[in-house]
């Protein structure tokens, strides 16, 4: 979530409409205060607003995380009814 090398990458695939998808968007994100305090916001966990996080940036991004259980294929689906507030979606973009 905090790598943002691939920023270039992302808007050359919304110019061209092509899918984007993240390597590793998980890693360390339970270390991010603002990931941590848009999760207490919400009531949803930080694994949640990191996907929405990347829902937010663009359409084009199309985020593949594991899932070890029902559960967790359950709260990631659950990730694209967060709605981040344009504060929250900034300061996620900001944390390179």
């Amino acid at each position: 979530m905090a790598d943002r090398s691939s920023e270039p990458i992302i808007d050359l695939c919304e110019q061209e409409s092509i899918a984007f998808l993240p390597w590793a968007p998980m890693h360390d994100i339970d270390k991010l205060p603002p990931v941590l305090s848009a999760a207490r916001a919400h009531g949803v966990s930080s694994r949640q607003i990191a996907l929405a996080g990347l829902l937010a940036r663009s359409s084009q991004i199309l985020p593949i995380p594991g899932s070890g259980s029902p559960d967790h294929v359950e709260d990631n689906v659950a990730a694209a009814a967060v709605h981040l507030t344009n504060q929250e979606a900034n300061a996620l973009l900001e944390l390179a």
